[in-house]
């Protein structure tokens, strides 16, 4: 089996180096099941699986305070999602297009030399199961 490098962009924007060490980058997959999901009489479990969504939960920092207003910028994508390459557990390196639910940043310094961001946390959610 190959290595494969890290990378982590959004919209173009390569954002790897910013992603924190051990815990930056989480990956989830959820089942989507139809509504007649459930156990039957005989308590056997039937999930009629319909779809998978992904879930990246992404720590980054310190990084620039205009670095910081790219992401933020990146991140509000239109209602088509915004486009991020990644290390997936099942596809390997891959792009996808996720929707973002949330952001939240910490002002670290103030220097002369500019405005320092860290701990900034985001979840990104997959709009569809496919790859682009």
């Amino acid at each position: 089996m190959a290595t494969i490098q890290g990378q982590f962009l959004i919209n173009g924007h390569d954002y790897t180096c910013y992603v924190k060490q051990k815990t930056g980058l989480g990956w989830s997959r959820e089942n989507t099941n139809d509504e007649d999901a459930g156990r039957d009489k005989s308590d056997v479990m039937h999930t009629n699986v319909l779809s998978h969504q992904r879930k990246l939960a992404v720590k980054m920092g310190p990084m620039p305070f205009e670095i910081a207003q790219q992401l933020e910028s990146d991140l509000q994508g239109g209602d088509d999602g915004v486009r991020v390459t990644y290390p997936d557990l099942k596809d390997g390196m891959c792009t996808r297009l996720f929707y973002n639910t949330s952001i939240d940043a910490a002002e670290e310094q103030f220097r002369e030399d500019g405005i320092i961001i860290d701990n900034v946390n985001f979840n990104l959610i997959s709009v569809k199961e496919e790859t682009v």
